[in-house]
C-alpha cells in the first residue's frame, strides 16, 4: 500500500483503477446531459435539399440573365410553395411561385427576391433590378454534411447538441449509464436533521454536502438510511451493502487516527485492496481510497469544509471517468492572488476561492471557510508551503 501520496498522484491512482460504466440506448428526449458512449454522427446532409432562405419569389436562370439589361420584369405568380411541401414544381421563364422560408424550390429556380424587393401588380410581380444566382437560397448540407460529427464519445449532451442530433433524425442515442455513488456518514455524535437534538449531539451535514456534488456531476447519489455509528461492524456491513448496490462509495468521518476512527479498519476487515492512506495536504490529509468487489471507495474527512474540498479535487476526476466524460474535468492554470490568505500554512494546503475581475485583470480571491461566494466563478486553490500573500501566483482549478 502506498503512504502519504501527493495528491497528483492520489488522482492518476483512481483514475486508473476505475473504468466508464457500460453503455445503454436512450431516446433522444431522455438523453439531456447524458454522456454520448460513441461518437454520433449525420446520416444525412442538413437540410437534404435547397430550400428558401426567405419569404419571397422565386425566379428562373432565364429569367435572371433578362435582369441584367436592367429594365424591370414582369413575372406571372402561378402558385404558393409552403414549407414543408414535397412536391418539386418545374419553373417556366415568365413565371414564378411565391415560397415560404425554408420550403422545397421548385425544378429551374436560380434564385430567390425577397418579396419586400417587388412590386405587386394582381397576378404579377416586378422585379426592379439584377439579382445573383443563388441569392437566398440555402443550398443541401449548408449545415451539416452526411458524415459529420456532431457529439463525440465522452461528450456530455447539451440541449444545443441534442438540436443538431435531432436535426439529423437521430431517435436514439447511445449513452454510458449514470453513476451510482453511496453516501455512508459515520460518527456517534452525529444525527439526522430533523431529529430531536441533546446535548453532546451535532446534526450531521456532509451527506447533504456529498449529495449535492454527486448530482452536480450528473451522477446519481444514494443515501444510507441513517448515520453510522462508530463500530466496525456496523461500518464493514454499510460498506459491504453500498458496494452490492452503488459503482462508487464515499464514507464521511473516521479518517483519523484514533481509537473510534474505524472506516480505516473497516477496510481491511473486509479484505479491501488498499490503493492510499494519507495525501500531502491539508484539509483533508487522513483520505484514503481502496477497491472493494471493483468498486472504489473513499474515505474522506468529516468536517464539511475538508470533505467538500477533496471532493472535488480528488474524487471528481474519477466520478467523471466513471461517468465516461471526457471533457468536463478541469484543468489547473496559474492565477494571481488579488487578496491575502486568512491563515498562511507552512504545509501544501488548499482552500476556496472566486475569480474576481480589477482593473481589466483577472485575479484569486480567496474565501475562508466561514465565509460564502458572493456569485463569481467559484475556484480551488492550491496554495504551496508559505504562500498567500497578496500578489502570489498560485494554482487553480474552476470547481
Amino acid at each position: 500500500m502506498a503512504i502519504n501520496k501527493s495528491l497528483e498522484e492520489a488522482v492518476f491512482i483512481c483514475c486508473e483503477n476505475i473504468q466508464p460504466l457500460d453503455s445503454e440506448y436512450l431516446w433522444i428526449d431522455d438523453a439531456f446531459m447524458r454522456v454520448a458512449a460513441d461518437d454520433i454522427s449525420s446520416g444525412i446532409d442538413v437540410p437534404n435539399f435547397d430550400r428558401s432562405a426567405v419569404d419571397g419569389y422565386v425566379i428562373s436562370r432565364a429569367d435572371l440573365e433578362k435582369l441584367k439589361t436592367g429594365n424591370p420584369l414582369s413575372l406571372l405568380v402561378t402558385d404558393t410553395i409552403q414549407a414543408g411541401s414535397i412536391e418539386s414544381k418545374p419553373l417556366k421563364s415568365g413565371e414564378t411561385y411565391r415560397i415560404m422560408t425554408g420550403a422545397l424550390l421548385p425544378e429551374g429556380c436560380a434564385a430567390v427576391i425577397k418579396q419586400e424587393d417587388v412590386q405587386i401588380d394582381g397576378n404579377y410581380i416586378i422585379a426592379g433590378r439584377g439579382w445573383k444566382p443563388g441569392e437566398n437560397i440555402r443550398r443541401a448540407g449548408h449545415e451539416l454534411r452526411a458524415g459529420d460529427r456532431v457529439a463525440a464519445k465522452g461528450q456530455v449532451l447539451t440541449a444545443e447538441i441534442l438540436e443538431r442530433v435531432a436535426a439529423c433524425g437521430i431517435a436514439k442515442i447511445l449513452v454510458h449509464k449514470i453513476p451510482r455513488v453511496y453516501i455512508i456518514e459515520t460518527g456517534s455524535e452525529l444525527i439526522l436533521p430533523g431529529s430531536p437534538i441533546k446535548t453532546g449531539q451535532i446534526y450531521g451535514s456532509n451527506r447533504s454536502l456529498i449529495s449535492g456534488k454527486i448530482a452536480g456531476t450528473g451522477a446519481m447519489p444514494l443515501l444510507a438510511k441513517s448515520i453510522i455509528e462508530d463500530d466496525l461492524e456496523a461500518i464493514a456491513s454499510e460498506i459491504e451493502k453500498a458496494a452490492h448496490v452503488a459503482d462508487m462509495v464515499i464514507i464521511s468521518g473516521g479518517t483519523g487516527n484514533g481509537v473510534y476512527d474505524l472506516v480505516y479498519k473497516a477496510f481491511a476487515y473486509l479484505n479491501a485492496e488498499p490503493l492510499f492512506r494519507g495525501i500531502d495536504i491539508i484539509p483533508g490529509k487522513g483520505s484514503s481510497a481502496t477497491l472493494y468487489n471493483g468498486k472504489l471507495l473513499y474515505n474522506l474527512s468529516g468536517n464539511p469544509y475538508a470533505a467538500g474540498l477533496i471532493f472535488d479535487a480528488l474524487i471528481k476526476p474519477a466520478l467523471l471517468r466513471l461517468k465516461g466524460d471526457l471533457f468536463s474535468a478541469r484543468e489547473w492554470f496559474d492565477i494571481q492572488l488579488g487578496g491575502q490568505i486568512k491563515n498562511i500554512k507552512p504545509v501544501r494546503s488548499l482552500c476556496r476561492g472566486e475569480m474576481i475581475i480589477k482593473e481589466g485583470c483577472v485575479y484569486a480571491q480567496p474565501i475562508s471557510k466561514d465565509s460564502n461566494y458572493v456569485g463569481n466563478i467559484p475556484i480551488i486553490l492550491d496554495l504551496q508551503a508559505g504562500q498567500g500573500l497578496m500578489g502570489d501566483m498560485v494554482r487553480a482549478k474552476l470547481c
